[in-house]
């Protein structure tokens, strides 16, 4: 079974800013060639479909959105495994 070249960007935005830098990161991955999928990340449950993970949240009080802390505490292990990138956007 080969492993999938798709990759997830996924973010947690307040404003729409963190949205709008997930959908151009992921435009500029797909124009190289990429297969990418963007959501936010309330509506991501399942990593396995995914080769690497690019993960972005909005900054309030110095620190990322608690949504983003919990993607990151509940994907924990399996973001281990992958290669995974962080962003934010202040």
């Amino acid at each position: 079974m080969s492993m999938s070249n798709k990759i997830l960007v996924t973010y947690a935005s307040r404003t729409g800013a963190t949205a709008g830098v997930a959908e151009a990161i992921a435009k500029t991955l797909a124009e190289n060639g990429a297969e990418v999928d963007v959501y936010p990340m309330q509506e991501v449950f399942n990593l396995t479909p995914y080769h690497a993970v690019i993960a972005g949240s909005a900054v309030q009080n110095r620190q990322w959105l608690p949504e983003a802390m919990q993607f990151i505490r509940t994907h924990q292990t399996e973001l281990n495994r992958k290669p995974f990138a962080m962003f934010l956007c202040a």
